[in-house]
This record gives structure tokens, C-alpha cells and sequence, in this order.
């Protein structure tokens, strides 16, 4: 599973890193799947469908990695952090007027908790980028 893992969650925060970001990242992600498990096949219905109804810890699953990351502090897009990781993507790098305004879209999103608006937040974002910015 941790082979599935690590590819899938790169796609869905569209992040591509340094060698030692990876590593940060890694041990990031291997910290957030310990506190709050979550299943191969939750990943890829976030990825294909996030219409989906998704558990609390899957939220809060997202919310950990986020913070973690330093994307996220109590319940809030860190804009500067959110937009160098993406100006970073092969993707995006080219398309920081996108960026700017997915950000300025979905920065505001707020769940009923941290762990709801992190959730929010990430579907907004990769919602965005993948319908938007290609």
C-alpha cells in the first residue's frame, strides 16, 4: 500500500519537490497515515470524485499533511507556502496568474472545523487546477 500511497498523495496536492522536500514530505505523510489512517481506496475517490462523502479522519488526514507541510495554520491557507509549492510544478510553474486566482477563490472555504475546512480547501485546489489549469 505504501507504494500507492506516496504517488497518489503527490497527485492530489499537485506537489513536486526537492530531494529533501520529498523526504520532509515522506515523513510527513507516513506521520498523518499513522494518526489517521486512511484506505488506497479513499485516495483514489478523492482524486476521481470528490462529490463523495468522506470520513472525518480522511479530513483530518488532509488537514495533518497540510499542516505539516506548513500549507495550512489553525484552519488557514498559508498563500505564500501554497503558492511556491505550485509555481514548483512542471504544471504550473508557467501559470501563476491561475494560481493567484484559485487561491483568492478558495482561500476562504470554511467547514464547520479545522479538519472539515483543510478538506474544503484541498478539493477547491486540486479542483481547480485540474479543471482549470492544463
Amino acid at each position: 500500500m505504501k507504494l500507492f500511497y506516496i504517488p497518489l498523495l503527490y497527485l492530489v496536492f499537485n506537489i513536486t519537490l526537492t530531494r529533501a522536500d520529498k523526504k520532509t514530505f515522506a515523513a510527513s505523510m507516513e506521520n498523518c497515515r499513522k494518526e489517521f489512517p486512511i484506505t488506497k481506496d479513499e485516495m483514489k475517490q478523492f482524486v476521481e470524485d470528490k462529490n463523495v462523502q468522506f470520513s472525518e479522519n480522511f479530513k483530518c488526514h488532509i488537514k495533518c499533511i497540510l499542516e505539516k507541510e506548513n500549507i495550512l495554520k489553525k484552519g488557514m491557507l498559508i498563500v505564500d507556502a501554497f503558492l511556491k509549492y505550485s509555481l514548483e510544478l512542471q504544471s504550473l510553474k508557467n501559470h501563476e496568474a491561475e494560481v493567484r486566482k484559485a487561491i483568492e477563490e478558495c482561500k476562504n472555504d470554511k467547514g464547520t472545523d479545522d479538519c472539515e475546512t483543510s478538506f474544503m480547501l484541498a478539493k477547491c485546489l486540486h479542483g481547480y487546477h485540474t479543471l482549470r489549469v492544463q
